[in-house]
């Protein structure tokens, strides 16, 4: 069973691959990590988006970790792919990173969040970074 981390662009996403990295050589599991690409109908887009997240993630991982990248088509719902690809890959942990947010900042940004913990039916490691 893999481990798998989900990459939201955002600033907790260095914190979680980390973790998930670590978590994964300790498990002796292969990490794959996933992210949504942009949907973009331009015919070379998905490949070159695919090799610059390839290459971001090379310069992060290290050489003792398995891992592979898969960049998915966000569809109409890229919460929805992401959460499909999970039930598809059956992984032991899913690790996601977070950061403190105030009151309306739960309001306005958990969603993508919330629906990630909410529909993911494995077990979860949320990741905070160090301030």
């Amino acid at each position: 069973m893999p481990i798998i981390t989900i990459q939201r662009s955002s600033r907790d996403d260095a914190a979680a691959l980390a973790a998930a990295q670590d978590l994964s050589r300790e498990r002796d599991e292969l990490l794959v990590v996933l992210a949504t690409g942009s949907g973009s109908d331009a015919p070379t887009a998905s490949g070159l988006e695919a090799r610059a997240f390839e290459d971001q993630l090379k310069r992060q991982i290290d050489a003792k970790t398995q891992w592979r990248a898969e960049l998915i088509s966000p569809g109409r719902d890229h919460i929805e792919a992401l959460v499909d690809r999970v039930r598809i890959l059956k992984p032991s942990t899913v690790v996601i990173g977070m950061h403190h947010r105030s009151t309306v900042g739960k309001l306005l940004f958990g969603h993508d969040l919330q629906r990630l913990i909410l529909d993911i039916e494995v077990p979860i490691l949320l990741v905070k970074p160090q301030a």
